[in-house]
């Protein structure tokens, strides 16, 4: 497995959008129907992803084994803040110990290089897995939203969650 951060490479990250989606739609097709078709949501997604490519501040960091991309994280750091966007790991992947811990000790410990104090995320509503992780991590309710809730917490109680868990930072 490897870790590779394209924080400013948007002719890899462009190559594998139709992956990335393709693990988000199985991801969420189960918790968070939209309704639309597959293609309607491609659509939507990719368009989205490519508003974000044009962020210089954003993070793409994915995991790979092999050829194959087993996961990936979008998130900002803004100031002392880190603004978790998106985590997502395959199906195949998923429980198996290497692939959602490189993605998070990745984000975490970009946030302890870079002096973040807050972590800020939101998750669907009907995404119980997600919400029990950044609960454990020590991130609380701040607002809830039509679709889900914005959590946010202090990037030292993450740090110790994500020490204890699993490695150290």
């Amino acid at each position: 497995m490897e870790v590779i951060d394209y924080i400013q490479s948007s002719e890899k990250i462009e190559q594998l959008l139709p992956r990335m989606f393709e693990i988000i739609s199985l991801n969420m097709r189960e918790i968070a129907p939209t309704g639309n078709t597959l293609e309607e949501d491609r659509i939507t997604w990719t368009q989205a992803m490519r508003e974000e490519l044009r962020s210089p501040d954003k993070h793409w960091v994915f995991v790979f084994s092999g050829a194959e991309l087993a996961g990936y994280t979008l998130y900002r750091i803004a100031g002392d803040a880190l603004h978790m966007d998106e985590i997502q790991v395959a199906k195949a992947y998923q429980g198996d110990g290497e692939t959602f811990p490189m993605l998070m000790g990745k984000m975490l410990r970009d946030a302890k290089e870079t002096g973040v104090h807050t972590l800020h995320t939101y998750v669907n509503k009907q995404n119980a897995k997600s919400q029990g992780i950044v609960r454990a991590m020590g991130l609380r309710t701040v607002k809830e939203k039509p679709r889900g809730y914005v959590y946010q917490g202090r990037a030292e109680d993450a740090q110790n969650w994500y020490f204890t868990k699993f490695i150290a930072l």
